[in-house]
């Protein structure tokens, strides 16, 4: 594909770099005129469908973090995905470089990323494949995500569920640790250079750069060296905040140590013509500041002019701009406060009054065109020189015990500064917000002032006289009228209480009397026999081995519903004799406990054959209370003498044919007394 290609409504301008899986080009939206950025996949390709998928799915997250995806589609064998062009942006790895991003920096911009993968996880949706290369910084700081789904599909990666969760949670965390120590630590590419590692993985931030605060560097090390740490990019985040919304200012970067710093030799002489004092102290500072960091001054005589090898200053000393875009005037930069011309000017007064500050002596030959020098003046030369690289290191230690100092004191000074700033700003919040509710008036009050009229009376002057005799007398008639009716209707109810009961047996007589859970109809309630019907706690049908051990168990309580036209059935046989397939069935009825049996009345609405036993367990043997056979309706059967039992089985032993051509024995209610 070439510059000017057609896919769809795009016309392709450029090529932006190359993704696994595919391209992503510059493109132009001829139909809404916009700037738009495709990834560009051949559509035979195996990972195509998956990355149109994820991107279908992702455009439905709304998240102000993440680049927004604006159109899928497929022609001439090509598929692509159109994003939110994001024309003025850097990507974290060009941000980073070679020397790390200050901390609160990484702790922003990480947080703004895992607040967007959150986002979408909470649809559903995750990065699974994040690296520098897809973090864009716009020129107004903002914080955009490239590939969200669509990267990791293009890749061929495919997690899910909480282990989807850790691996975006751990992308993150290689974010900041990316951020604070300008290496890589997870072994998917990246621009950056891979992060050294161990036995048990990269080394912590705080080994590899200065200023890491101790929540990024502990996240870091339990997360890439531990295998704990948030469980996902939401815990991440919830853990660093909170952090600002905009771009830091005057933050020192986190850059590796100067120990590995290379070293340039600046003259020890004259100044330039264009150097300012100010520039000379800084100079001189610079002496001790290198010194201090533990760099060697080394001096050398060569051609009869001697110089002084300085290390560089490195980033813990004077932090550099960072770009975050490519427009004209959109720079933020990053210095330390020392480093401002007032800065400056302070810091060479304090290097020149330092009696400990020595100057370096510069001699030259007057004859810098000899060549012949007396080997007695060359070892001369040489021990000026050692002894000038002697007090220079010696001068720079006291001036760099006196900057450490002093930079102490004042970061003491600023901290108690801020202490006290927002102990009054805190009370000053406190004053208004009783100062305001001192002001607040009540919604049900309103203020009284000699200017408010006095409300016009509602009732005639006369109202307020005392009743008159007669009217008195006329208010206790009607009280003392109402007292007698209340009486006479009070009496009246109290002597109906209990009509309708019989106390004698409610209070009365020491004998537990079982009282049946249904009321008697029927024939159920016209029989003959003596004492009370028990009551039925459950039935269920009886159907032993052979059978399956239920019979219609769902109709079991029509038995015992006080009502003989609802009935329970067996199940439909080939012949009377139950088909060969058994000897009998039969419904089991529950006394709850233990009961003295004198007689068992059974409503029959077919003439099956049926014996009665009771027993403590339910069966088809035992203690038989009576049997019937060809008889219908209510069939009471009595005990030679009384039995004792607490299940009560009916078991028909032959059955009857039915309307629907089987053969089926059934019962319309039991009563047990």
């Amino acid at each position: 594909m070439n510059p000017g290609t057609e896919l769809g409504r795009y016309t392709v301008e450029t090529r932006i770099e190359e993704i696994p899986g595919g391209e992503r080009w510059a493109a132009r939206d001829t139909t809404l005129d916009r700037d738009v950025t495709l990834v560009v996949m051949p559509s035979d390709a195996d990972s195509t469908a998956a990355a149109l998928d994820a991107a279908r799915r992702a455009a439905g997250v709304e998240a102000a973090q993440l680049v927004r995806i604006l159109d899928v589609g497929s022609e001439d064998g090509l598929s692509f995905i159109a994003e939110d062009a994001v024309g003025d942006a850097t990507t974290y790895t060009e941000a980073i470089g070679t020397d790390g991003l200050p901390a609160e920096e990484v702790r922003r911009i990480t947080g703004e990323v895992a607040t967007g993968i959150e986002a979408a996880r909470a649809r559903g949706l995750h990065h699974l494949a994040l690296t520098p290369d897809l973090v864009l910084l716009t020129g107004d700081g903002r914080v955009k995500v490239q590939g969200l789904a669509t990267a990791a599909a293009l890749a061929g990666i495919e997690t899910e569920g909480e282990e989807a969760d850790r691996d975006d949670a751990t992308g993150v965390v290689a974010l900041a640790y990316a951020g604070l120590t300008g290496t890589w630590p997870l072994d998917r590419p990246s621009g950056l250079p891979s992060a050294t590692r161990d036995g048990s993985g990269p080394p912590p931030p705080s080994r590899v750069a200065v200023g890491v605060p101790g929540d990024l560097d502990t996240i870091c090390r339990e997360t890439l060296g531990e295998g704990t740490g948030p469980d996902s990019p939401g815990d991440y985040a919830a853990q660093i905040a909170p952090w600002s919304r905009i771009p830091l200012a005057g933050a020192l970067r986190t850059a590796p140590s100067a120990a590995n710093e290379t070293t340039h030799a600046v003259p020890t002489g004259s100044r330039s013509d264009t150097e300012t004092p100010d520039e000379a102290g800084g100079s001189g500072a610079a002496v001790a500041g290198g010194a201090h960091a533990g760099g060697a001054a080394v001096a050398s005589a060569a051609d009869g002019d001697e110089t002084t090898a300085i290390p560089r200053e490195s980033d813990d000393e004077v932090t550099r701009e960072i770009n975050l875009g490519q427009r004209e005037g959109v720079t933020t930069t990053i210095t330390r406060g020392d480093e401002t011309p007032a800065g400056r000017s302070q810091r060479s007064r304090a290097a020149r009054d330092d009696d400990s500050t020595q100057r370096l002596p510069r001699e030259r030959s007057r004859d810098e065109g000899s060549r012949d020098e007396s080997a007695h003046g060359r070892r001369t030369a040489a021990a000026a020189a050692a002894a000038a690289a002697a007090a220079a290191a010696a001068g720079a230690v006291g001036t760099g015990g006196k900057v450490l100092g002093d930079r102490l004191g004042k970061a003491a000074k600023t901290a108690g500064g801020r202490s006290r700033e927002a102990i009054h700003d805190a009370r000053a919040r406190r004053e208004a917000i009783r100062a305001d509710q001192r002001t607040r008036s009540s919604l049900g009050s309103a203020p009284t002032t000699a200017e408010v009229e006095a409300p016009a009376p509602l009732l005639p002057a006369e109202a307020g006289a005392p009743p008159s005799r007669r009217q008195a007398n006329l208010v206790l008639v009607l009280m003392a009228g109402f007292v007698a009716l209340a009486c006479l209707f009070g009496g009246i109810g109290a002597s109906r209480i209990g009509s309708g009961s019989d106390l004698g047996r409610i209070l009365g007589g020491d004998e537990t009397t079982a009282v049946a859970t249904s009321e008697d109809t029927g024939g159920s309630g016209s029989s003959s026999g003596g004492g009370e019907p028990l009551a039925i706690a459950n039935a269920a049908g009886y159907d032993p081995a052979p059978g399956d051990g239920v019979e219609h168990n769902a109709e079991a309580p029509r038995v015992y519903d006080g009502n003989p036209d609802t009935t329970w059935t067996t199940e439909g046989y080939g012949s009377e004799a139950f088909g060969g397939v058994k000897q009998g069935v039969g419904i089991t009825v529950d006394l709850g406990q233990s009961q003295s049996i004198s007689s068992v009345t059974l409503q029959l609405p077919t003439s099956a054959q049926a014996t009665v036993f009771a027993g403590e367990q339910p069966a088809n043997s035992g203690t038989e209370v009576g049997r019937t056979q060809g008889r219908t309706g209510e069939v009471e059967l009595q005990p030679s003498s009384a039995v004792n039992g607490r299940y009560v089985t009916v078991w028909f032993t032959s059955l009857t044919p039915s309307d629907d051509g089987r053969y089926r024995a059934a019962l319309g209610e039991i009563t047990v007394r």
